[in-house]
Parts: structure tokens; sequence; C-alpha cells
């Protein structure tokens, strides 16, 4: 839980409890997360610090050992409460949480006791598995969106901002949206891509510009994918499988053959990639500099 804290995204959801059984009386209210400890940026110190997390409203245990009607839906454990978090370095800083705690089944109001379909009251007729769950719903203020600089030194002045909104996509949850683009920017920056492991120092410049020149005779941008795997860096051709080839195969898909949580997923992964092969092609020309500069000085004739 501690690490979903810290890094949860917006309507992502962790599991905080398995397999929930008679007896087991935790989450069950907003206490139960009271006094939570987890590591989070602090803008104050410009660091990440430990957060305390406090309630804005504590409840008190139930007395008759009932859990009220207001923390169900359709029988099913679902409430929400706010969550105030405070540096314990400055004492100041605060971030503010919207926490959602549902089960995936049925919780019976009498504390720890699961029902399913019919069943008599106080008799468990079937045990099968509960989970609880745990969903960030709002945060405050909102997370900063920081990029990476060889990623933004890379791109041209329109694939920033799509990066940008793109990423903040990803930190709101909104996946379909992260989805379309990452997807804007892999197709007009492949091509680039390719151009700039033309340009490395030990590329096959003859061959790759071969494929390019293809590519502008017949406009089949797929050929180039298919045949550049072999003049890579080694570093990409360890993935053991083409990597731009499977950036251009993930951004020909429909937009809408997913769902939100599908397209979350996808654009995280699509993003990953395409962030590993564009530090990979910066990593390999920085060293290719760096080693010359060494030999350089090192040369008994400089």
């Amino acid at each position: 839980m501690n690490e979903f804290l810290s890094n949860g995204l917006l309507y992502e959801k962790t599991v905080i409890l398995e397999d929930y059984k008679v007896g087991n009386k935790k989450y069950y209210t907003e206490n139960d997360f009271n006094k939570i400890t987890f590591e989070y940026y602090c803008e104050k110190e410009e660091k990440n610090t430990t957060f305390h997390l406090g309630l804005e409203y504590p409840v008190n245990r139930y007395a008759d050992s009932n859990i009220p009607d207001s923390y169900f839906i359709d029988e099913k454990l679902n409430y929400v409460f706010t969550a105030i978090c405070t540096c314990q370095s400055c004492k100041v800083q605060k971030v503010c949480f919207l926490l959602n705690v549902f089960s995936d089944k049925m919780v019976s109001q009498k504390l720890g006791e699961v029902v399913f379909n019919d069943i008599t009251e106080g008799v468990r007729m079937d045990e099968k598995d509960v989970n609880i769950y745990l969903q960030k719903v709002g945060i405050y203020p909102e997370v900063k969106i920081k990029i990476n600089k060889e990623i933004n030194k890379f791109l041209d002045k329109e694939n920033k901002t799509f990066y940008f909104k793109g990423t903040k996509a990803l930190h709101n949850g909104l996946g379909v949206g992260a989805l379309g683009y990452f997807r804007r920017i892999v197709e007009s920056e492949l091509l680039h891509i390719v151009r700039e492991v033309k340009s490395l120092p030990n590329s096959d410049k003859g061959s790759i510009q071969k494929l390019l020149d293809e590519y502008e005779r017949t406009e089949k941008v797929a050929t180039i994918y298919e045949n550049v795997f072999q003049f890579l860096p080694l570093s990409l051709q360890s993935v053991d499988y083409n990597p731009l080839m499977l950036l251009y195969q993930q951004a020909s898909l429909g937009l809408h053959t997913y769902t939100e949580e599908e397209s979350l997923e996808k654009a995280f992964k699509i993003k990953a990639l395409l962030d590993f092969v564009i530090v990979k092609i910066n990593e390999e020309k920085s060293t290719i500099k760096d080693i010359r500069q060494i030999v350089k000085d090192l040369r008994p004739d400089q």
C-alpha cells in the first residue's frame, strides 16, 4: 500500500486485502488507514520525504459491530474518504488524496462476515475469495509532469506538446486519451528515429539510406521498419524483437479497439518502449563522443 500511495496514479487500483474472510476486520472504515507513512515528493523540500496520512473526519468504531449502510453500494463494500497527508520533514507541505475502498464481491454488514447469493444470516454457505481494493480518485495539488531532458530534446515542438499531454493523461488515468497522444508521436517520430540511427558513427549509412530511398519511391513505410533491425545498435537489438516494427504495429491499431483500462496499460508500454529507444540512441551518441575525446587526450601525437 505504501508504494501505491507514493506512485499510484488516478483511477489505478491495487489489492490491499486478499481473501477477506470471517474475522478479518481490516479496511471496513477509513480509520484503518490513519497514520500510514509513505514516500512522496515535497515541493518545499524539493525531494522525496516521508509523509504521514491523516483523516479529514476520523470515525468511531461501531458499538453494534455493524458497518453502516453508507459504506455499501449494491451490497459490496464501497466508500470514499479524504486523506490529508503531511510532510514529516518540513511539517508544512500537504497533499490530499480522495481514496475509494471497495470489494469485488458482497460483504456482510456484520463485521468480517462474507455472504454470497442465498445465505442464512450468520452462516456462510459457500466460501469464496473476496478482495478489497484501494483506488485514488482525486489528488491535490495536481502531480507535476516532469519530462526526461533527453526525450524533450529529441522530439519536435508539436510532439513535445503531445508527449506532455499524453504523460498527463497517463497520470490522470485517461487511457484512451494517452494512447491517442502516444500513437501520434510514434507515427511522426519513427522516420526521425531511423535517420538518427543512420547518423550514429558506426552505422551502415549506405544500407539505411537505401531503405529511406525505397520509402521515398514507394511510400511503404512498413518496409523500413521490417528491414532496419539488423542496422540498429546492439543495445536495441538485445530486446529480441524489432522495437521499431513493434512501435509501428502498435501505432497502426484502432484507437477504440480497447477498453479504457486496456488503453491505459498499452499507452504505458508504448511510452516505455519509445523512451527506451530514444535514450539508447542518445547513449550511443554520447558514448562515442566521450570515447573519442578520451582517445584524443591519450594519443601521443596530440
